[in-house]
């Protein structure tokens, strides 16, 4: 069973609070959920909808199909029927109330046939504190207004449902719904962060909320986006678990302090938050094009190590990779996310959030007392990693933006230039020997013996599992690190050339980034196997329905 509700009404009248107060009753009586918010970009003279997508099996789809919208103006109506299939309508917009939220909630509530007085005891819940009598009074109003609407006595067609719909009844173990920028603020505390900077910039600033709750972080808000990526680079010299995070906009203003990293050997991490462009675009909404720039991130060689979570439970999990990563290899991670990722809803089971050891990286020796300090910051290694050293813990330290020699003074040297180039270079090498032992850390492929893949990246994987259910002749692709690449997918290509007849590349952007970047590793540039590729690309504001690649395989 899916089913799919929507409520849109002007910005600033709690459309959110409606749907995530839904979302939370529904998600404890044991369903599965995932929630998407779509707002204007513009401050005024628009509308905002949140949309509830519920199922009582584990995949969980987006769908252009909306089962029951709510609508308090006509704008909601006309707005959303130009990008929805919106089955049946509820239109509110006679209904004068200072409380659209809690109106629509109870008239949603009806709906579903839940009861007056299971629906007044979830607000009395101690962490909502919305039991007030102004609106207790919007409870009652809304719920008997649904009740005399003709929607009410009549029984929907719905997706593996037909007849009477209703949520009355619980069918497991309570659920915990979580917004995706909380899971990351909170995957990276669980991974030891002691320092976190941002700037406020949509669709990031979201984890602001959780990161200023925990005492053990500290966050810095600078007064722009160089300040803030400098400042984490600073708490990160200092030997502190240290990241930053911005948007596209803010991101290019932080792309000098990434080959600062690369050349001093400093690492943190930059979590890199997609949204729409070019320039400032459409903010508020979604697109993946911000691939290329993450490749390239920093002038020269720079080459950070760019991860991408492709569900919510991987973008908790993954905070401990990228902040492990940055301190073992000293050197700049960026982690890509999603907008419908970052401020989407799901829900998720505790048993998932799982995370490794936590690892900071080669530390240097220090002198007995009476040994002469010959440390050498940037030792050539075997590994291409030196162990390094916190200032103030009795080791003598220099760190500069400059080429320098193992001990960290300037040069100009032809020979030392080489020498630490290939050094830095050497931990690419390094990465790949350590890192890509287990494959499912870099890519994962869903039913490997298909014939037809999709090849993805992000939160479509969603939709494209739920596509290939019960179809073995289907499988799906998800690249999970793309620098540095994974040799493993490079062999799986050549090993199943024969027996793939084709490949589909799902991504929202124009150019087809993940395709270029995956065709020129894998050499899927042959003219026998060139003929086997094709895509699908979306970049029209909103994300990729399931119904909009049914068509395609």
């Amino acid at each position: 069973m899916y089913l799919t509700i929507a409520f849109s009404w002007p910005a600033g009248t709690g459309v959110n609070t409606a749907g995530i107060l839904l979302a939370d009753l529904i998600a404890s009586k044991g369903y599965n959920l995932r929630a998407d918010k779509e707002y204007a970009s513009v401050i005024k003279g628009d509308n905002n909808t949140f949309l509830l997508s519920i199922s009582d099996q584990e995949q969980i789809r987006l769908s252009k199909t909306i089962d029951v919208f709510f609508a308090f103006d006509q704008l909601a109506i006309d707005k959303n029927s130009t990008i929805y299939d919106l089955k049946q309508i509820v239109s509110l917009t006679e209904i004068k109330t200072p409380h659209k939220n809690m109106f629509a909630f109870w008239a949603c509530l009806a709906a579903l046939k839940m009861s007056l007085e299971e629906g007044k005891s979830w607000l009395s819940k101690e962490h909502f504190h919305l039991d007030t009598p102004e609106n207790l009074a919007e409870v009652q109003a809304g719920f008997e207004r649904f009740s005399s609407l003709p929607i009410a006595s009549t029984c929907w067609t719905v997706e593996g449902v037909f007849g009477c719909f209703s949520l009355s009844n619980a069918i497991g173990e309570p659920k915990s719904l979580k917004l995706g920028n909380q899971l990351i603020a909170e995957g990276a505390i669980q991974a030891w962060l002691e320092f976190y900077s941002a700037y406020p910039m949509t669709p990031v600033t979201g984890i602001i909320d959780t990161i200023v709750r925990n005492p053990n972080v500290t966050f810095f808000q600078g007064e722009d986006e160089i300040a803030v990526a400098m400042a984490m680079l600073g708490a990160k010299y200092a030997g502190k678990r240290a990241m930053c995070a911005s948007s596209g906009g803010g991101f290019a203003l932080m792309a000098e302090s990434l080959s600062f990293s690369h050349q001093a050997e400093i690492g943190g991490v930059y979590l890199l938050w997609m949204r729409d462009w070019p320039s400032t675009g459409t903010p508020t909404f979604t697109a993946q094009w911000d691939l290329s720039f993450a490749m390239n991130a920093g002038f020269g060689e720079t080459s950070p190590i760019v991860l991408a979570p492709s569900t919510f439970e991987e973008a908790y999990t993954m905070m401990m990779q990228a902040l492990n990563r940055s301190d073992r290899y000293q050197h700049p991670v960026i982690v890509l996310v999603d907008k419908q990722l970052c401020e989407g809803y799901k829900t998720v089971k505790k048993s998932d959030l799982t995370q490794g050891e936590i690892d900071r990286g080669e530390r240097a020796t220090l002198p007995s007392s009476d040994a002469q300090d010959t440390y050498l910051r940037y030792q050539i290694t075997e590994s291409g990693i030196s162990p390094y050293a916190i200032p103030g813990e009795g080791l003598t330290r220099m760190t500069t933006s400059y080429e320098h020699d193992e001990a960290g003074a300037t040069s100009e040297s032809p020979e030392t230039k080489q020498a630490q180039m290939q050094k830095r270079f050497k931990k690419r090498t390094t990465f790949l020997a350590q890192e890509y032992q287990n494959d499912q850390i870099a890519y994962e492929v869903v039913n490997p013996y298909a014939e037809n893949f999709f090849v993805t990246r992000g939160i479509n994987r969603y939709n494209l599992e739920a596509l290939i259910k019960d179809r073995p002749d289907r499988g799906v692709i998800v690249i999970k690190v793309f620098h540095p690449f994974c040799p493993s997918l490079i062999d799986f290509f050549k090993n199943h050339q024969h027996q793939i007849k084709k490949l589909i590349f799902v991504e929202m952007n124009y150019e087809g980034q993940m395709e270029k970047i995956v065709r020129q590793e894998c050499w899927l540039i042959t003219p026998e196997r060139n003929e086997k590729v094709t895509h699908f690309r979306k970049y029209t504001l909103y994300p990729i329905f399931i119904e909009e690649i049914q068509q395609v395989m």
